[in-house]
């Protein structure tokens, strides 16, 4: 009898084992058949903790990869020149690292991704040549990698990117034939400003037919190069009003129908060369982000643009008919509004400022003024508060008037205001690792508690926005997210 309780544990230990076997090395399907097999030949297999590639001319459809909900590691598709569905992965709610979907020509959209909220690593997608939308990752909150899309020459937008918040090395768009717009971006703030020291830059070039780029109005730092090349019917560079630092090169090249370059007034450090040539119709360069470079020791190039661009001369004396220096402009959040204050070196008949407000950052209309000093060579400071702002993203500027009626515009800048559902922690019950998501400031500062009250976890945001609670007993945890004055706090269950 004594041998019989072990042999039964055995068996039972064997069988629970043969229901839930996944593979133990990097998978690599390459037939239709390996794939309709996975359910037999990893039964029970839901969460992979390895990397899933999916390689073969004759695979069609993944729909035997349907019991599928978590990889700890990559998923890789590529080369697949026949499949024309992820329907398969319908119920793949984790990326633990990279995502790469790569040369499957006859693949038109994402759809079977929507269930995916974060990608632990770089989200690639390259090389598909009918590829029209993205609209299956709009679950995305979350890109803790670069991000490429290159080659697509049936993609039209960037939709599907609107919630996914971003922290990677590079940020590349480039040779998609029929993008003709960047609108969506928003929630990245930051290209390249990490530890890793290579690779580290913006690049949207070689989109001949994208005419704006208006959905990263919140970038505000490049760890390197910058730049802006060779895109043929580009008019607008809208999204750039927050811009401020440049690790590295700053470049905007081969733009023929490109005018103005004014939304880069908010720049106070390049750390590279500045170049700005091959753009026929720029004749409008002297903003103040490029006058102050000019000031400076770097080396500049500009040239075969349009009069009042085509050298460094010209736009050295554009830059001296500027009305106002203005050395800062913040817009904060608090309890009664949103608090918005600037700062000028120099005022040459200044009249007043226009604040003006909107809710997309295109549409503005105005919600007060504040008078000017007219002509002074002192620093001045001023402020504002929007008493009724709205739910959500907040985007100001400011409308600087002469005493004759002349006007310029600031940069943008914005505040978010959260309802208290826009935050989201997950999983929820965790079993330790738990991400925020949602539109989280940066700077903000996480402290949870346990049931008693004590203080179990408590810095600043992660880059990564995981918190680990797997040190912690079993229970229910309150996590405070807390943003200058703006505090929210969620519950989470720890099973």
């Amino acid at each position: 009898m004594k041998n019989v309780i072990p042999l039964l544990l055995f068996g039972l230990w064997t069988s629970f084992s043969a229901h839930a076997q996944c593979p133990g090395a990097p998978l690599t399907l390459t037939t239709q058949a390996q794939v309709n097999n996975f359910p037999t030949n990893y039964p029970g297999c839901t969460e992979m903790e390895v990397s899933l590639t999916i390689n073969g001319s004759n695979i069609t459809n993944l729909n035997g990869l349907s019991q599928l909900e978590s990889l700890v590691r990559s998923l890789f598709i590529f080369n697949n020149p026949s499949l024309t569905s992820l329907a398969g992965l319908s119920n793949l709610s984790n990326i633990g690292a990279e995502l790469t979907v790569d040369n499957c020509d006859v693949l038109t959209n994402l759809n079977g991704l929507e269930n995916v909220p974060f990608i632990g690593g770089t989200l690639t997608i390259t090389g598909n040549a009918t590829l029209s939308n993205m609209n299956a990752l709009l679950g995305i909150q979350y890109i803790n990698g670069s991000l490429l899309v290159s080659q697509n020459p049936a993609l039209t937008t960037l939709a599907g990117l609107d919630n996914a918040a971003f922290t990677g090395r590079f940020l590349q768009i480039s040779n998609n034939n029929a993008l003709t717009s960047i609108s969506s971006l928003d929630n990245m703030a930051e290209v390249g400003n990490n530890a890793n020291t290579n690779g580290r830059f913006l690049s949207i070039g070689s989109n001949p037919n994208l005419t704006t780029i208006d959905g990263l109005h919140n970038l505000v730092s490049v760890g390197t190069d910058f730049e802006i090349v060779n895109n043929g019917n580009l008019v607008s560079l809208d999204a750039f009003n927050s811009l401020e630092t440049i690790g590295g090169e700053f470049a905007i090249t081969g733009n023929p129908d490109l005018t103005s370059i004014t939304e880069f007034g908010a720049i106070t450090s390049i750390g590279g060369s500045l170049t700005i040539s091959n753009n026929n119709l720029l004749g409008d360069c002297a903003t103040q982000g490029i006058c102050d470079y000019l000031e400076g020791p770097g080396v500049a190039i500009i040239g075969s643009n349009d009069p009042g661009c085509n050298s460094v001369a010209e736009v050295e004396a554009e830059c001296l008919l500027l009305p106002v220096k203005l050395t800062s402009l913040r817009a904060r959040p608090r309890y009664d509004g949103v608090y918005i204050d600037w700062q000028t070196a120099s005022e040459q008949n200044n009249s007043h400022f226009l604040v003006e407000h909107s809710i997309d950052g295109q549409s503005f209309v105005p919600v007060g003024e504040v008078p000017g000093h007219g002509t002074t060579a002192t620093a001045n400071t001023y402020q504002f508060l929007h008493k009724r702002p709205a739910e959500g993203h907040n985007y100001y500027r400011l409308k600087q008037v002469d005493f004759d009626g002349k006007f310029e515009y600031s940069r943008i800048v914005s505040a978010m205001l959260r309802s208290e559902t826009e935050i989201a922690l997950s999983p929820n019950p965790t079993d330790g690792p738990v991400f925020l998501r949602g539109s989280i400031e940066e700077d903000c500062f996480i402290r949870v508690t346990d049931g008693t009250g004590r203080v179990v976890w408590s810095q600043p945001l992660p880059e990564n926005r995981m918190i680990d609670l797997s040190s912690q007993p079993d229970g229910i945890y309150v996590v405070e997210i807390t943003a200058g004055d703006v505090r929210t706090t969620r519950r989470i269950v720890k099973e």
